[in-house]
Order: C-alpha cells, then structure tokens, then sequence
C-alpha cells in the first residue's frame, strides 16, 4: 500500500477512535431503561379528615366528635448507594420482591398510635377481634364498657337551645317531633360518657317505647305525673333533676333551657337505685352497607314540620347537619370546642302520629305509633335503601328489611334514629 494511504488510514483510525465510531456502523442494541428509583414519601404528620373534608370546620377540637381521622403514609426505601450502573439496569423481579419484603413493617397485632383500629368489624378482610358496641358497631377499649347499662338524656332542640352540648359524644340519637312542631332528641350513652349534656328536657309519651329495648334508664328534666307514671309502670327506670353532681342549671342560659346532666354520676346513680345493669342488645346486622350502588343520596332534606326543617349532606365521610339552613352546631361548656353535628348512618322510621292524652288532670301532647310496622329508610356512604320496619310489642328492637323481606345490614357507625312524619315530606 502506498505510504500516503497507509498515513490516511493511520490518521482516519485515530479520529474514530477519539470520537467512539469506526469501520462499519455496528448492529443496533436494545438497551432496557433501568427501573425508576423509589420515591420517599415525605410525612407531615397526620391530617384531620374533618379539616380536608370540611373546610369551613376549622375549630381545635372539631374532629373529636367522630374520633377524627388519619392520613396513611408510606416510606419506601431508596436504592442502595455505590451500586454501578449495570448492577441497577439488571435488577429483577426477585430482587424487587425481596426488597419489598425488607421493608414491610411487622404486623405487631396492635392498633395504629392514634387508637383507630386498622379495620371496623363488619369491612372486608376485617382483623379486629376485640369488644364491640352493640349500638353504634364501632370497636371499644375495654368489655366493662360494653357490660354495662345504657343511659339516655332527652335533650332540648328549641332554637334558644343551640348549640347544644353532649350531642357529639352519645353512641346514637333519636329525634321526633314534639309541640310547635320542634323536635328534640334522645341521645344515646353506652360505651360513651358525656359530663356537660343538655339542655336537658322533660318527658313524652313515646320516649319509654324507644328506651325500653334496650333496658336504659331515661334522664328528664321532669314532665307531667300521666306521662312520669307511664315509666315505671312499663319496667323503664327514669332519673330526674337531682341538682349537683348530677345536674347543673348553666347561668349564661335561661330556663328552661339550661339544665345539663353528667352520664359519669347518672350511672352512679342508677348503681345506687339498683337499676338492671343489664346492656342493651345489637340494634342492627352490622357489616358492608348492602343499599344498591346506584341509589345515591348526597343531600336528604327533612320537612319535619311548618316551623322547622333540617338538611343532612354526605361530605364524603359523613354526614352533616344544617337545621332551617344554617349549620346545626354543638359545643363544649366553655365554649372553647365548637363543632357541626354529624353521622355515620341515617335510619329513617316513618310512624303516625297521634295526640296522647290522660285520662284524668293534664294536657295532651303529641306521641308517636312505634308498635306494628311502617316505612323506613337507611342512608349511609352517600347512598340508601328503602324498606320497612316491624315490631310487634314495644319491648322489641326494630327490625328493618328490604322489599325482598331481608335484614338491611347498616355498616358500623355513630347513628341518628328518625321517628318521622309518615306524611311529611322526604327529599334526596
């Protein structure tokens, strides 16, 4: 070869050899894309589910009613430092798996830090095997507060009542309406305790029909003999104004608006009166809302009467109580903690209502059919199912089916019990 060409070769190689080609372009090679580097998620701590589901509810303690809520947040482990880039491209799915293993975190048996159970009884793949109530469903600490007696407060609505205090700590409440078309609830303790509830107010008739089954003793501000004597007469013990410990009038309130009950000494005192201790029954099939799919109910207006309405929105978690449009809020004693009502599940029992009167001195007053059977309704996760209830005696606890005659399963959670007008207006 001549010398010149030798030169050129020798000068061309070096050129292709300094910029990393040469001689024939080479076959084509399918890299595989290493896999992407897991991403630590960052923990800012825990988040009120009452705060994001609810903006406008911003007060300090505004999640205690429902026990407040969690964010689950997971912590995913880095690859490991100084691997070469090789050693990353070729990671498999054993590897992968392995790794995943290492940073599982042991199942310790235990309830997350913050006291919520990891799953409610009655979920999917639920774990939990300890004590649960028998009213509302959800898990208690201890199986003394579950071996207990139940204590039920009748409690004022009138709008010189609001905010009312206790409302957000019972396990359920009832509601019906009395005179003027205003209701007024009976709420419901039995794993719970409440030392400052009210206002408290005076007896009905159908009050004892609904306390009955489940063996509480009923606390009143008092009520007509006809009516008083209609407790004991039909095995349900009623406690009244005893004064402190007990009850308490609150001088920033006028009567009779005003008076409060502490449960903690309302049970002592049904001890020391040797009342029945014993609990009350399940109240319903607890387990996966079996409503359909496709009957939502986001927003439930209540036409109660002429003079009073109320409206229950799902929020998505819950749901949340407005009263003639305006938020329906509760409050602690001192006023430091404020809050809107809320619930878990809505049980809807229509009846007929009736004027009950004495048979000698008194006045009559409204009462409600709750023996033999009606319409009802359960709302819950933003959804609904319509059905009836039944009872044939009122020492027996509702039974609520579908159309196909089968349990409505109503899934765990805090509970507002509706005695309502079967020919008042119901819209959702």
């Amino acid at each position: 070869m001549p010398r010149k060409a030798l030169a050129a070769l020798f000068v061309w190689t070096l050129l292709a050899a300094a910029c990393g080609g040469g001689g024939a372009p080479a076959p084509s090679e399918t890299v595989r894309p290493s896999a992407p580097a897991p991403t630590a998620a960052v923990d800012n701590g825990p988040v009120s589910s009452d705060a994001a589901a609810n903006p406008a509810t911003t007060e300090p303690d505004a999640a205690s009613e429902t026990g407040g809520g969690q964010t689950e947040s997971s912590l995913e482990q880095p690859p490991e430092q100084g691997a070469g880039t090789d050693a990353a491209e070729a990671v498999s799915e054993e590897t992968a798996q392995t790794a995943a293993q290492e940073t599982e975190t042991p199942d310790s048996g235990l309830p997350p830090e913050d006291g919520t159970p990891d799953s409610v009884p009655g979920s999917p793949g639920a774990a939990y095997t300890g004590p649960v109530s028998p009213v509302n469903g959800f898990p208690v600490d201890s199986q003394d507060l579950i071996d207990r007696k139940l204590v039920a407060v009748k409690i004022d609505n009138h709008w010189s009542s609001r905010p009312q205090s206790g409302l957000e700590k019972a396990d359920a409440v009832f509601e019906m309406v009395v005179e003027s078309g205003i209701t007024r609830f009976i709420a419901l303790f039995h794993h719970s305790d409440s030392d400052w509830t009210g206002p408290m107010r005076s007896a009905r008739p159908t009050d004892w029909t609904l306390v009955k089954p489940l063996n509480g003793v009923l606390l009143v501000s008092g009520g007509q003999p006809w009516i008083t004597r209609q407790f004991p007469n039909n095995g349900v013990s009623l406690i009244g104004d005893l004064g402190p410990p007990l009850t308490n009038r609150w001088r920033q309130r006028k009567a009779p608006h005003n008076l409060y009950v502490n449960t903690y000494e309302a049970r002592r005192v049904s001890e020391e009166r040797r009342h029945d201790p014993e609990p009350p029954p399940q109240l319903f099939p607890r387990g996966p809302f079996n409503g359909p799919d496709w009957a939502a109910a986001a927003s439930i207006f209540f036409d109660w009467s002429d003079t009073m309405d109320a409206t229950w929105s799902w929020d998505g978690a819950r749901y949340v109580r407005t009263v003639e449009g305006q938020p329906h809020l509760w409050q602690n004693r001192e006023g430091t903690a404020i809050g809107q009502i809320t619930a878990d599940v809505l049980v809807v029992l229509m009846a007929e209502r009736y004027r009950a009167c004495p048979s000698g001195s008194g006045s009559c007053v409204p009462a409600w059919r709750t023996v033999g059977e009606n319409r009802a309704m359960v709302f819950a996760e933003g959804r609904y199912a319509e059905g009836r209830w039944q009872r044939s005696d009122a020492g027996d606890w509702f039974t609520v089916t579908n159309p196909a005659g089968k349990p409505i399963v109503i899934p765990p959670g805090r509970m507002w019990i509706m005695i309502y007008p079967e020919d008042s207006e119901l819209i959702w």
